[in-house]
């Protein structure tokens, strides 16, 4: 098989497995009876999220080698977030900790400056949506 073929096929199972991972860790977290699910008409279709969590679109990706996610996959997450829904790219590198990139406003409605982001660490993107967006979350419990 073509090596570059070979790669793509395994990063693209590689992106696959993290988006299961993720659709798992948030219903252990948030403790959610339903199960957040795939979107699998994502790879037919344009416009749609990995996941979706109430009004948050949220794009999984999992890369061996890197520190910060490229400005395209945050581009990515934006392109398929609609007025109303918010934005969050869940991201992960070899050997580092998943990390999650929203809009600095969904921290603090105060924040009026919709391009500012900010990175969190797993544990405070629960905290965030399990304080602040229980509303996104039940019709999951």
């Amino acid at each position: 098989m073509n090596q570059s073929i070979k790669m793509s096929i395994n990063q693209r199972k590689k992106g696959h497995d993290f988006e299961r991972k993720v659709a798992k860790k948030l219903k252990e977290d948030l403790d959610l009876k339903k199960p957040v699910r795939r979107i699998l008409v994502q790879y037919q279709e344009k416009d749609h999220p990995d996941l979706r969590l109430g009004r948050w679109n949220i794009e999984c990706k999992a890369y061996k080698k890197g520190f910060e996610p490229p400005s395209s996959w945050w581009k990515q997450v934006l392109g398929v977030t609609g007025l109303n829904e918010f934005p969050a790219l869940i991201y992960k590198f070899d050997n580092k900790p998943i990390r999650v990139r929203i809009k600095m406003q969904n921290l603090n409605e105060l924040m009026s400056d919709d391009q500012q982001l900010v990175d969190l660490g797993w544990d405070s993107f629960i905290y965030l949506l399990s304080n602040f967006y229980k509303e996104d979350l039940k019709n999951f419990k």
